[in-house]
């Protein structure tokens, strides 16, 4: 009977070794590449779909970039996601785009004595002290709980264009902002705006805050209250008898948010509105940083449109002694259209 014969390949152990390193950095390396930031330079071709971005200088001088130019930037690209008004966690991937800063940059640069405003295609507005564009002053949530977290590690606010490497749908893109870091955390869904068609740099504007106190108590930030004022349904006009447009939110739709316990968590803020409180009666009081004050009784606030708390006039902050909100429209006497208002607050009976 033939015997076969058996070769038995031996490979050195330094070999098997150096195979084993190479598989497990290679491994690593494609696990990270969603983690760690992703740049390019202009030497990378991208394909990016059409877009028209204008950037303002502080002096007023424009800039308009298409697609091709923004694709000759450095890209930048971390994880991100960010947490809507009414708890739900949206958006969460990989974001690549140009920071905030670069694109500042070709129009002049942004200093601490500057703001940012930056304008959607609908015209919806929102303006980023220097401190955010830098990545400061953001309040932070947990990507799975939602849970607000503090981070340890940069945030870099960018105009994305891509998301999980792909260019961004027609409902958020093709540029939005983003707010990203190496951690992964969520910030407010009010700062992520979509169709980002324009970016100005501004004098610099101071934060402020409104307290609403009721059965709850909210103290509302300025980037909150605007973007009240940007959402179609709760931002309103009023024309004054010299032509000046006062654009703000209706008293009511404060109110609702702190008259019992359903601010806008479970239900639109109109639902929020506990009518049946209403009628029962009850003071709300608006206060001003002097400790001047009105009333109006319930029934008279009750889903009236026409008792505004302003924060625009003719489209720009209020001027002193206005600042940061004054109260306005139709039927408000010269009394009770006070200014530097900083409370409102609920009085229920019996309290």
């Amino acid at each position: 009977m033939n015997e076969k014969s058996v070769v038995t390949l031996r490979i050195p152990k330094k070999i098997i070794a150096a195979i084993l390193i190479v598989t497990v950095t290679v491994a690593v390396t494609l696990a990270l590449w969603q983690f760690y930031p992703r740049t390019r330079g202009a030497e990378t071709s991208i394909a990016l779909q059409p877009m028209t971005l204008t950037l303002v200088a502080l002096n007023g001088t424009t800039l308009t970039l298409n697609e091709s130019n923004i694709a000759k930037l450095e890209g930048f690209g971390f994880k991100g996601g960010f947490k809507t008004s009414a708890g739900y966690l949206r958006g969460i991937g990989n974001y690549t785009g140009i920071p905030m800063t670069t694109l500042c940059n070709l129009v002049g640069g942004i200093n601490n004595s500057c703001s940012l405003r930056i304008t959607a295609e609908d015209g919806y507005t929102m303006v980023y002290t220097y401190d955010q564009i830098m990545g400061n002053d953001f309040v932070t949530f947990d990507p799975a709980t939602g849970d607000e977290t503090n981070h340890t590690q940069q945030l870099t606010v960018i105009l994305a264009y891509y998301k999980d490497n792909l260019n961004l749908t027609s409902d958020e893109g093709p540029l939005r902002l983003a707010i990203v870091g190496s951690e992964g955390v969520l910030t407010e869904g009010h700062w992520w705006i979509k169709n980002v068609v324009k970016v100005e740099i501004r004098p610099l504007i101071e934060d402020w805050t409104l307290q609403l106190k009721g059965a709850l108590v909210e103290n509302m930030t300025r980037a909150t209250f605007e973007s009240g004022v940007n959402e179609h349904c709760h931002g309103l006009n009023w024309t004054d008898n010299n032509n000046n447009v006062w654009t703000g939110i209706p008293l009511w739709l404060l109110v609702g948010r702190v008259d019992d316990s359903d601010v806008h968590q479970t239900n639109s803020t109109v639902r929020a509105f506990n009518d049946t409180l209403a009628l029962q009666g009850y003071t709300v009081k608006v206060i001003t940083g002097q400790d001047y004050s009105c009333e109006f009784n319930s029934t008279r606030v009750m889903r009236n449109p026409n008792i505004i708390v302003a924060n625009r006039l003719n489209g720009a902050p209020l001027p002193e002694p206005y600042w940061p909100l004054k109260l306005v429209g139709n039927g408000l006497s010269s009394d009770e259209m006070i200014g530097n208002v900083v409370e409102v607050q609920i009085i229920f009976s019996g309290s």
